[in-house]
Parts: structure tokens; sequence; C-alpha cells
């Protein structure tokens, strides 16, 4: 049996002190932890996708948690983030959960309330994980189409039927029952409903169909 990933928590906060006491609680709690002393540093490092979460605090020097954020949000982290802080307000309780922030906890914060609060927030990363890998494979996939295969299958997802696309492309519907048949394949679908669930998944229902040179 594979070794479940331990997930680890970024801690950004101008306060060495706490950063050591909450990195104990959490070291305790079985997280591996990482503390960061300014946000600005924290944003100076690449993108991760480690399983985790961001614990922030509302209030440092170089930029306010809430700025942090939405920056850490814009280069691409995708690990929920809690805010931590001694001086929350409604306001800006509002602003960071209406900012995807997952949860507003104030200092001082009991043990218990701290590990529940990253266990949903990891809980909620291993599923954003595991839905962006569903979805890249689902990309993979309608990528190793060929054009003609992508023209033809996004038809039949529009509902239209085989001589109506022939129509549309000026080919003989023998071509275009082949070119279905190879991109249902592909795509590891058997029905229209599985082609039109996957093409609506990735996006791409609504793609203009161009002409393609290739007959």
């Amino acid at each position: 049996m594979a070794e479940a990933q331990v997930a680890t928590v970024f801690a950004v906060d101008d306060d060495e002190s706490f950063l050591t006491a909450i990195g104990r609680v959490l070291r305790m709690g079985g997280y591996a932890v990482e503390t960061v002393p300014s946000a600005t540093a924290f944003l100076q490092r690449p993108p991760s996708e480690v399983l985790g979460c961001v614990l922030v605090d509302l209030l440092m020097p170089d930029m306010t948690g809430l700025e942090f954020h939405a920056r850490l949000r814009a280069a691409g982290w995708s690990q929920p983030a809690l805010f931590l802080s001694g001086q929350g307000t409604i306001p800006a309780t509002t602003q960071a959960l209406k900012g995807g922030a997952l949860d507003f906890l104030t200092k001082p914060v009991r043990s218990e309330d701290l590990l529940r609060a990253v266990g949903e927030a990891v809980e909620r990363h291993r599923i954003i994980l595991e839905t962006n890998g569903e979805l890249a494979a689902l990309n993979s996939r309608y990528h190793s189409l060929t054009p003609r295969e992508r023209e033809v299958c996004l038809g039949v997802a529009r509902g239209q039927l085989n001589k109506q696309i022939a129509y549309d492309l000026n080919l003989t519907l023998a071509t275009i029952k082949f070119h279905r048949a190879r991109g249902l394949i592909k795509l590891g679908v058997n029905s229209v409903p599985e082609l039109v669930l996957l093409l609506d998944r990735i996006g791409v229902l609504d793609t203009p169909i161009g002409p393609v040179s290739q007959r």
C-alpha cells in the first residue's frame, strides 16, 4: 500500500515566536511545516503543487494578508488560504472570504480549532489536485485528436447528425463515420452523452469549428 502523502502547511507571519509555536502544534498534528517571515519572501518562490494550505497573518509589514492572498492566487498557488490574526475585523473577514480564503481564525487560536481548519483546507486542496489531474488527462485525450476528428466530435456533441456534419465539412458520410469512431475511441467514451459531458467539462463545446485543409 502506498504511503499517504504528508501535507505541508506554509505559515506566513512576521512574528517569529508565533511561527515557532504554531509550527510545533502543526507538527504534532502530523503536518510538515514551512515557516516564512514575510509575504515578500514567500512570493519569491515559484508556485508548488504540494498538498497543503497557507496560513497567513492579516497584518504584515510589507503588505496586508489580503494583498498577499490576491498575489498568491495570481501567481498560480492552488493551496487554500487560512487567515489568522489578532486584529481581524468583520470587513476584513468578509473581504478575505470573498477573495477565496477558506477560513478566518483569530489569535490566540485553540490548537483543536487550528488543526480542524487546517484539516479541512488540506482536504479541499486534495480535491483540487485530483480534479486538476483529471482535467489534465481529459485535455490530453482531446489534444490527441486530429483537427478533423475534433471537428466531427464537436459537431456530434452539438447535436448534429452525421449527414449534417458531412454537408458542412464537404465530406462523405463514410468519412464522417470513420472520424467519429476514431474520435470516440481516443477520447475513451462510448456514447454521445459521455462525449458531451467530456467536452463540456474541458470547456471546448463552444470552440469555433474552422476550416481544415486536410480532408
